[in-house]
């Protein structure tokens, strides 16, 4: 269609790559010294040529054309270091390199058929497609981008862990069963303060706990130890829930309209997910066996232990998760409205990431959008 769209669109597909402050020198005709255009990249000055001639041209007529472009870029002020050449002609690689050393000093950047059109293709350049190449745009591309905020943990020193644990349950029994030989019990008091338990509708026995020996400890404590190993895994998920923290969301639309019901599906190939537990409700026996609950020993303590669960997410709660067949977890993000400004951001505190393969230092994470239409 001429020079004149020629240009416009270059200017356009230079500013799509970062060029900035695109100065057009006359696309309307007249004479431009030889510089389509002033631009800049980097803070440094460029000038923009563009050579879009009807047909193939052979490599040394857009060898001289571009030369010619250069020498008349050097010889304007301010001195540019680049020349941006956009052409329509289909380069070779071979012919990319010669054309590129066209320039002795200074900087070429090439702008091919085929690049030109990998950048014409994306999704927010088809008003530019439908403006100078008359291809329809159709509807408004759809642009959702998802933010995970927050890492992938795992234990690096489960072995020393484990050990440190068994170490304070040992050292607990041990004091305990001190405790016991330098102050036995009154077995009358006790007695006495079991019945008045037992009078409020707590469970006591009238049998006061007994000192033991040390080989009986080391006994038990081999015993734990044994029972600790088969658990460890849980033992460490319920530490990670409750000492790590979750992970957070951003979802933002880059469109220019509001969109409806919006679902984004994240996949965390290689994790798992864990329930976020907060600090406050850490117990040293339900590290020792995620299993545990405390005793309900009478009324008083139906309202302590109620306490412990997680209250259900609300209606309309926008974060779920759970694990797909192969195990990796899966987080659905299901708005109702998403809005061009600003982004979604989730700071409630769901689920905490945990690496499966501990050799590994990075994993994928896919991101599904679903907006039905």
């Amino acid at each position: 269609m001429g020079q004149t769209p020629s240009e416009r669109m270059a200017a356009l597909v230079l500013d799509e790559e970062g060029f900035e402050s695109i100065d057009p020198a006359h696309p309307l005709g007249g004479k431009d010294g030889g510089v389509d255009a002033r631009v800049r990249k980097d803070g440094e000055p460029w000038v923009m040529a563009v050579y879009f001639p009807r047909g193939q041209q052979s490599i040394k007529d857009i060898t001289e054309k571009l030369t010619s472009d250069v020498g008349k870029a050097q010889s304007t002020e301010p001195k540019p270091v680049g020349v941006a050449f956009v052409t329509n002609q289909e380069l070779r690689l071979s012919e990319r390199e010669v054309l590129r050393g066209a320039g002795g000093d200074t900087k070429i950047e090439l702008y091919h058929l085929e690049r030109i059109a990998t950048i014409l293709d994306r999704p927010h350049m088809a008003g530019v497609r439908e403006q100078f190449l008359g291809i329809p745009a159709g509807p408004p591309p759809i642009l959702v981008t998802a933010e995970v905020i927050g890492a992938a943990r795992h234990f690096s020193r489960s072995e020393e862990l484990f050990e440190a644990v068994v170490e304070i349950e040992k050292k607990s029994r041990r004091d305990r069963n001190e405790q016991l030989l330098s102050s036995p019990p009154d077995l009358v008091k006790f007695q006495q303060d079991a019945r008045l338990m037992r009078s409020m509708g707590y469970e006591s026995s009238d049998e006061p706990p007994q000192p033991v020996s040390n080989y009986e400890i080391d006994q038990q404590m081999d015993a734990f130890s044994r029972e600790l190993k088969g658990r460890w895994n849980g033992c460490q998920d319920y530490l990670a829930s409750i000492t790590w923290p979750a992970l957070q969301f951003r979802v933002a639309n880059c469109a220019q309209s509001f969109l409806t019901n919006v679902q984004v599906i994240l996949t965390f190939r290689g994790a798992v997910g864990l329930e976020f537990a907060n600090h406050e409700k850490f117990e040293w026996e339900r590290l020792k066996d995620p299993n545990w609950d405390p005793p309900a020993r009478g009324p008083c303590d139906i309202i302590t232990s109620a306490q412990r669960y997680s209250w259900p997410r609300p209606a309309g709660y926008p974060v779920s998760w759970d694990h797909n067949d192969d195990g990796d977890l899966e987080v659905t993000i299901t708005l109702a409205e998403l809005r061009p400004h600003p982004p979604w951001r989730h700071v409630g505190n769901d689920v905490v990431l945990v690496m499966r393969d501990t050799r590994v230092d990075e994993m994928t994470v896919t991101a599904l959008t679903e907006i039905p239409h």
